[in-house]
C-alpha cells in the first residue's frame, strides 16, 4: 500500500502541473469581475477528474465508448451528416464572431469582461468539466496510475480513497493560484496582466469554435465521401 500510495502522490504531482489548465484558469480569472466564483471552475475540474477516474477504473468509460462505436457503425450516414451540418454552424459562427469583435468600437478588453462577468457559477462549472474531459484523453500520467490501482484489485472504499488523493492533489495548484491571485489582485503585475489577457482572450472562444468546427467538417465530409 506504501508503493501505491508514493506512486499516487508522484504520479499525480507531475499531472497537476498542468500548463493548459493552469492557463485556462488564469485567463478565466484574470478576466471575471467576481474572482470568487472561479471556485466553480475547480470545482467542475476536480468533480469531473474524479467521476472520470471511477468511470474508467470499472469499465463504465469503455462500455459508453463502445456504445457510441455501435451507433456510428449501425447509422453511420445519420451520424456523419449532423457531425458534417455542426461543423459548418460551429465555422460559420467562429468567424461571424470574429468579424464582429474586429469590427466593434468597443475595446476587445471591455467586452471581455462583460462575456466573462454574465458566466454563472453552472456556465465556469460546466466549462471546468469540459477542459477536464478534453485533457484527460492525453493524461498519461493518470492512465498509469489507474492501471496500477486495477492490478490491486481493492474493493470500492479503497479504490475511492486513492482516486480521491489523487484528485485533490490534481486541484491543488489551481487552489493556490486562485489564493496566490486572490492576494495580489491590486498589485500593477496583476492589472497589467490582466490588461494583456483581456485583449487576447476576446479571441480565444471564436478561434476554439472555428477549430471545432473544421474538424467537425472534415471528419463528416471525409466519412461521407468514404
Amino acid at each position: 500500500m506504501l508503493l501505491l500510495l508514493g506512486t499516487t502522490v508522484t504520479t499525480c504531482f507531475l499531472d497537476s502541473l498542468n500548463p493548459s489548465t493552469i492557463a485556462q484558469q488564469m485567463i478565466l480569472q484574470s478576466m471575471m469581475k467576481t474572482k470568487r466564483h472561479i471556485c466553480f471552475f475547480i470545482l467542475g475540474i476536480g468533480l469531473t477528474n474524479l467521476i472520470l477516474g471511477l468511470a474508467v477504473y470499472y469499465g463504465m468509460a469503455a462500455w459508453v465508448a463502445g456504445w457510441l462505436s455501435f451507433i456510428t457503425a449501425r447509422y453511420p450516414v445519420p451520424v456523419c451528416s449532423m457531425m458534417l451540418i455542426a461543423g459548418i454552424l460551429c465555422f460559420v459562427l467562429g468567424i461571424c464572431r470574429i468579424r464582429k469583435i474586429r469590427s466593434t468600437k468597443t475595446s476587445p478588453g471591455d467586452e471581455s469582461f462583460k462575456a466573462l462577468d454574465r458566466l454563472s457559477p453552472a456556465s465556469l462549472f460546466l466549462l471546468g468539466a469540459a477542459f477536464c474531459t478534453v485533457e484527460l484523453t492525453s493524461a498519461l500520467p493518470y492512465w498509469g496510475f489507474l492501471a496500477l490501482l486495477t492490478s490491486y484489485h481493492y474493493p470500492f472504499p479503497m479504490v475511492f480513497f486513492f482516486i480521491l488523493i489523487y484528485d485533490l492533489i490534481y486541484v491543488l495548484p489551481l487552489i493556490l493560484l486562485y489564493l496566490g491571485y486572490h492576494r495580489l489582485q491590486e498589485t500593477k503585475a496583476i492589472q497589467k496582466l490582466e490588461h494583456i489577457l483581456g485583449r487576447v482572450s476576446t479571441y480565444i472562444v471564436p478561434m476554439a469554435i472555428v477549430l471545432v468546427g473544421a474538424v467537425l467538417t472534415y471528419y463528416g465530409g471525409m466519412s461521407l465521401l468514404g
